[in-house]
């Protein structure tokens, strides 16, 4: 299998979960290209100073701080390897340490590089980037286009959906790595896990839990892809449920609902 990965330069939870797949699948994966943008990359009309304070709420003081200490600090290190005295955080640099072709890239939806990928005989095409992907590059894959998904598909698409599991009480959650279609996280399901929501559960622990298996379920899905047979699961369009960014007030009511939590 020729496994292609497009992926967010983030230090948080991609990198480690990009990592994994790396160190499972080296041997498949003949390239790699970062994307210009981050989680802070939101559409038009939407205010990142906002969200910035939205996350603050959501996420809690402490572990708002520390994800901007590690953002920091990967910053300056890029700035630092770009002056030759320093060596390169990127999960670019990883995986051209395992002889893995790298690039960077403004878009993926570029003619130019859709015209690259053609030339590779590609199987699949992980995305982890904060693109959504067009049409045209959806075709170049003979299997597909794969993404994670933090919930459970078909509930719980777009955005941010560990604080929306934890806003709307459900009783369970987990990963789906599923085909991407030109809808919003859309295609047939090949792999959930899943597990209970617990009282004590919120945001941060929701997030930890997800990437903790977030990379095994892909491995199991590029494994079932890979062999003779395996069934999809109905990502039904019907049983759906969309969120969007959080607002200021929604993150504002999830954080008395966390302090409340705390005195029961």
């Amino acid at each position: 299998m020729r496994i292609f990965i497009i992926t967010m330069d983030d230090p948080i939870q991609t990198y480690r979960f990009i990592k994994e797949i790396i160190d499972a699948k080296e041997d498949e994966i003949v390239g790699l290209a970062v994307p210009k943008g981050n989680r802070l990359t939101l559409s038009k009309g939407k205010s990142k100073y906002t969200y910035v304070l939205s996350l603050l709420l959501i996420m809690g003081p402490w572990h708002f701080f520390t994800s901007s200490v590690k953002t920091v600090a990967f910053k300056i290190k890029k700035k630092l390897h770009a002056l030759g005295i320093a060596k390169s955080p990127s999960i670019a640099a990883y995986a051209a340490s395992k002889n893995i072709p790298t690039r960077y890239i403004t878009t993926p939806n570029s003619k130019k590089f859709r015209e690259y990928l053609e030339t590779l005989g590609l199987d699949i095409i992980i995305n982890q980037s904060q693109n959504i992907i067009k049409k045209e590059l959806l075709s170049i894959p003979k299997i597909g286009v794969l993404n994670r998904h933090n919930a459970l598909l078909p509930k719980n698409r777009g955005r941010l959906t560990p604080f929306w599991v934890v806003f709307n009480g459900d009783k369970e959650t987990g990963v789906s790595i599923h085909f991407v279609e030109e809808g919003i996280d859309s295609g047939d399901i090949v792999v959930q896990k899943k597990y209970t929501v617990s009282k004590k559960d919120n945001f941060n622990s929701i997030v930890k839990k997800n990437y903790a298996i977030a990379s095994k379920a892909m491995i199991e899905a590029l494994n079932l892809l890979n062999s003779d047979s395996y069934q999809l699961i109905p990502n039904d369009d019907d049983k759906a449920t969309y969120n969007t960014t959080p607002t200021f007030k929604e993150a504002w009511a999830y954080r008395k609902k966390v302090w409340k939590s705390y005195f029961k």
